[in-house]
């Protein structure tokens, strides 16, 4: 059993690392052969997915989660003239961020080990998204058989 934990900061809002390669890095340090790999977000307003990381794909992604929740809309949760529950001092106004979130429903994915192979489709890949700002990040990876 393994886990590491990667700190990195992302750009901008609606961007997407792909962390396929550093996933099977982490498998093959934890000598893993049959198992499974997690890997999760501790953020509520980023996700972990497994789909294609192709330019094009990832830029219709971004136009349809800007319709479905544009970033310059009201949200109550950014509102602090009606919110009283955890509340933080500077706090970002990011609402849509959290939102978006939730659409896509994902904080981790869990995905096959066999053979110390990283179990994923032909066009799959492991995606961090970033639905706020620029901001210090982790993921966390967790590997865990025999």
């Amino acid at each position: 059993m393994r886990t590491e934990v990667l700190h990195f900061k992302t750009t901008a809002r609606n961007e997407f690392w792909d962390l396929s390669d550093l996933v099977r890095e982490v498998v093959q340090r934890a000598g893993v052969r049959h198992g499974q790999v997690v890997v999760h977000t501790p953020h509520t307003t980023t996700t972990i997915v497994l789909n294609e990381s192709e330019t094009g794909f990832l830029n219709d992604y971004r136009r349809m989660i800007d319709g479905l929740v544009p970033a310059e809309g009201y949200y109550e949760h950014d509102d602090h003239e009606l919110r009283t529950e955890n509340l933080q001092e500077d706090e970002y106004l990011n609402g849509h961020a959290h939102l978006r979130q939730m659409l896509v429903g994902a904080a981790s994915a869990t995905i096959p080990v066999v053979d110390g192979q990283v179990l994923l489709g032909t066009w799959q890949k492991v995606l961090f998204g970033e639905f706020d700002q620029a901001r210090e990040r982790r993921v966390i990876i967790h590997v865990q058989g025999a």
